[in-house]
């Protein structure tokens, strides 16, 4: 059996770790339609992705300055100005018609963003927005609190 050398054990715990962009992802559900917390970290990179290239896809220009005009209370991690992105079945979303649902984010700072939450149109009256309904299920942020939206600090896990 080969035995591991200090300085290779050194280098396996001082590597940097894998972790998403955008922090505090959560599985959502908006109108009936159930998104996982791998789908909607997802659609929160590939936004977040396109503000750090400073491009946009689609007709909308996403991601675009979401204004909160219905006035959505999101915690305070999730700071000014927040984006908002489609997020579709089947991959990212590309360009064409975006249907009703979208991830905010927020927090924009460096190689990282804050995940805000997600709104729809399904059920809204003309092209407001409701809020999704937040499952619970959060990513883990690189402090290793889990933290829910509306600023409540779960236990790390």
């Amino acid at each position: 059996m080969k035995r591991s050398t200090p300085l290779a054990v050194f280098a396996l715990l001082t590597a940097p770790m894998a972790y998403a962009k955008v922090q505090g992802v959560t599985e959502i559900e908006c109108g009936g339609q159930q998104w996982n917390i791998d789908q909607v970290q997802s659609a929160s990179d590939e936004s977040f992705d396109h503000i750090l290239a400073g491009t946009t896809v689609g007709k909308n220009d996403y991601p675009h300055k979401f204004n909160n005009r219905e006035g959505f209370d999101f915690s305070q991690e999730c700071t000014h100005p927040l984006y908002e992105f489609p997020i579709v079945t089947g991959g990212d979303y590309d360009g064409g018609p975006p249907k009703t649902d979208r991830v905010v984010i927020g927090a924009v700072k460096g190689n990282t963003a804050y995940f805000c939450g997600a709104i729809t149109h399904t059920g809204a009256e003309g092209n407001n927005f409701k809020e999704c309904r937040d499952q619970g299920n959060k990513t883990t942020t690189r402090a290793g609190h889990r933290i829910m939206r509306r600023g409540v600090r779960l236990p790390s896990m």
